[in-house]
C-alpha cells in the first residue's frame, strides 16, 4: 500500500518572511499585493486580517507579497527532505504552502512510520517552522488530515475513510463554489458527502467532484511530481569517431532509451519531460519530448524521439548523444480488471495525445485553461496537453448549475436582429444566419461586467434560449443591441 506524507506550513508567506528577516519579528508587519487595490495578504498584528485593505491600517511595516520567494523557499524545504523521501513534490496549488512526501516501505529504516513522522516534524521545530504532518494512504486523505485534522497525524494503512468522515467538505480540495452550494445544503462533513447517491452528485456537481472524493478514498490514484527542475535520469555515450548515417544515429538512441526505461523503471518513475541532446561537428542539435502520462515503456519513449529526430536537421557528423529526464512522476500500480477496464483507454488516449505532440509539436495540440476573467472570450487559455511540470487537475472555477455555459463559445460575439423585444427578459424572436428562430423558453438574466480597472468597462445581460427547433443559445444585450455568444451542445 503507498503511504504518503504531507506536510503544510500555515501562513506560509509570512513564515518565510519573518524567516528571511529575522529583524522584522519585533515589529507589527503586513505583507500587501494588488488585488483590486493593495490588499493585505497576511499580518502578525492581531486583528489585521488577509483582504483588508492597506489603506485601512496605519502603523505597520508593509512588505510586497512576493510568490515567486515564497516558492523558491518550499522548494529549498523538499531539497532538505530529500534523506527522508527520494521523491518530494509541491502541492498542485498556485500558490502552493504543502510538501508531499511519497514515504512508501521506508517506515522500517526510522523504526516505523509515526517514528518518521515524528523526526521530521522535530527537524523543522528546530529550524523554527510551524508545520502540520498528516500520512495517509493518498495524497488527498494527507493532504485533508494536515489542512483540516489535528497538528500530528498518523491513519493506519486501509483507515483512510473513517479518518475523513468528521472533517470539513472543504478539505477534500473542492472548487469555492462547490464548497459553499454543499454547505447552503446542509452537507458540511465528508462523512455526510459519501452517504450521498454518487449520480446525484455528478448531476449536480459534475465529475471533478467525484475525482477529489475518489483521489482522497484511493479508487484514482494520483501522482507526486518531483520538484527537481534538475534532470531525473541522463543516460549518454560519446563516440570515438564522428558519423554521419541517420541509421546509426537511431540506432544509438534506442539503445540509450533502452537505458533511460531500465533506470526509470528501477524507480518506479514514469519520465513526463525528457530532452535529446546531440553534439555534432560543428554545433549540436536538441529538441525536447513530452508526454500526456508518465512512462517508462521503452517501446513508446522510443517512438516518440525517433519521430522527433525525423524532424531535426543535423548541423554535421555527431560525436555524442545525451538523453535526460526533465520531469518525472512515481508510476501508479493498480490491479487490472478482468473485463473492460477504463484505465486502459485512458493509457491509450495518452499514447494518441503523445504521437500526436511528438509529430506536430507540443505547442500544436493543446487544451482549454480556465483564466480568472469575468469577460467570457477573455476566461480561458490554451496549453500545451503532454509535457506539463505539474499535475493537471480538476479547475477551481465551475460552473455552479448544469449547462449554464455553452461548449461552443464564439471568438467574438455576433451581432444579432432582435424582433419583438421586452422591456426586460430575452428577446421573443431573432435572426441569425439568415434563419427566424423564435423563442420557446428562457433562463436569465445572468449580469456579467468588468472592473473599471479594465479600462472600457463591459456590462452584459446574459440569457440562454431555447428555440422552438430545441437547439439552444447564449445571447446577451449590451445597451440597445443583442449578441449571440455561444451555442449549446
Amino acid at each position: 500500500m503507498r503511504r504518503v506524507l504531507c506536510l503544510w506550513f500555515p501562513r506560509w508567506p509570512l513564515q518565510r518572511l519573518l524567516r528571511a528577516r529575522p529583524e522584522l519579528k519585533r515589529r507589527a508587519v503586513a505583507i500587501y499585493q494588488q488585488q483590486r487595490g493593495l490588499k493585505v495578504v497576511d499580518s502578525n498584528r492581531p486583528g489585521v486580517l488577509p483582504g483588508t485593505p492597506v489603506a485601512e491600517v496605519a502603523g505597520l511595516c508593509w512588505v510586497a507579497h512576493d510568490p515567486a520567494a515564497d516558492r523558491r523557499a518550499l522548494e529549498e524545504l523538499a531539497d532538505w527532505c530529500e534523506p527522508f523521501s527520494p521523491i518530494i513534490g509541491l502541492e498542485n496549488a498556485d500558490p502552493p504552502d504543502s510538501l508531499l512526501l511519497d514515504v512508501t516501505g521506508l517506515g522500517p529504516l526510522f523504526g516505523d512510520e509515526a517514528a518518521l513522522a515524528e523526526r521530521l516534524a522535530r527537524a523543522l521545530a528546530r529550524q523554527r517552522l510551524r508545520v502540520r504532518l498528516a500520512l495517509a494512504d493518498t495524497v488527498g486523505a494527507a493532504w485533508a488530515l494536515a489542512h483540516a485534522g489535528g497538528e500530528f497525524t498518523v491513519v493506519p494503512s486501509g483507515g483512510g475513510e473513517a479518518a475523513l468522515v468528521d472533517l470539513p467538505v472543504a478539505a477534500l480540495r473542492l472548487a469555492p463554489s462547490q464548497t459553499a452550494l454543499l454547505q447552503e445544503l446542509g452537507v458540511q462533513r465528508v462523512g455526510q458527502l459519501l452517504a450521498l447517491p454518487r449520480a446525484s452528485l455528478a448531476r449536480r456537481f459534475g465529475a471533478a467532484l467525484l475525482l477529489r472524493v475518489d483521489q482522497a478514498l484511493g479508487r484514482v490514484p494520483e501522482t507526486i511530481v518531483s520538484h527537481r527542475p534538475s534532470p531525473e535520469v541522463v543516460v549518454e555515450r560519446q563516440l570515438e569517431h564522428p558519423l554521419q548515417q541517420r541509421e546509426a544515429l537511431a540506432q544509438l538512441i534506442a539503445a540509450l532509451v533502452e537505458q533511460l526505461a531500465r533506470r526509470l523503471a528501477e524507480r518506479q518513475m514514469g519520465a513526463i519531460q525528457l530532452a535529446c541532446q546531440i553534439v555534432c561537428q560543428p554545433g549540436e542539435a536538441q529538441f525536447v519530448v513530452g508526454l500526456f502520462q508518465p512512462s517508462a515503456t521503452a517501446r513508446h519513449l522510443s517512438e516518440l524521439f525517433q519521430t522527433r529526430l525525423d524532424q531535426i536537421e543535423l548541423p554535421g557528423p555527431f560525436v555524442a548523444v545525451r538523453l535526460s529526464v526533465l520531469s518525472a512522476a512515481r508510476l501508479a500500480t493498480r490491479q487490472r480488471a478482468l473485463f473492460d477496464d477504463p484505465q486502459d483507454r485512458r493509457r491509450e488516449l495518452a499514447l494518441f495525445v503523445d504521437r500526436l505532440s511528438s509529430r506536430l509539436g507540443q505547442g500544436a495540440v493543446l487544451q482549454a485553461a480556465l483564466v480568472p476573467d469575468a469577460q467570457p472570450e477573455y476566461a480561458y487559455r490554451y496549453a500545451p496537453l503532454a509535457g506539463a511540470r505539474s499535475r493537471r487537475g480538476p479547475s477551481e472555477k465551475r460552473a455552479v448549475a448544469d449547462l449554464s455555459r455553452p461548449l461552443l463559445l464564439e471568438p467574438r460575439p455576433i451581432a444579432l436582429v432582435a424582433i419583438a423585444v421586452a422591456p426586460q427578459g430575452a428577446p421573443r424572436q431573432f435572426v441569425w444566419r439568415g434563419q427566424s428562430m423564435r423563442v420557446a423558453r428562457s433562463w436569465g438574466p445572468e449580469r456579467i461586467q468588468t472592473g473599471w480597472w479594465r479600462g472600457r468597462r463591459i456590462r452584459r445581460d446574459y440569457y440562454r434560449v431555447e428555440v422552438e427547433a430545441g437547439d439552444r443559445y447564449w445571447l446577451f444585450r449590451s445597451g440597445g443591441q443583442w449578441f449571440l455568444h455561444g451555442v449549446f451542445d
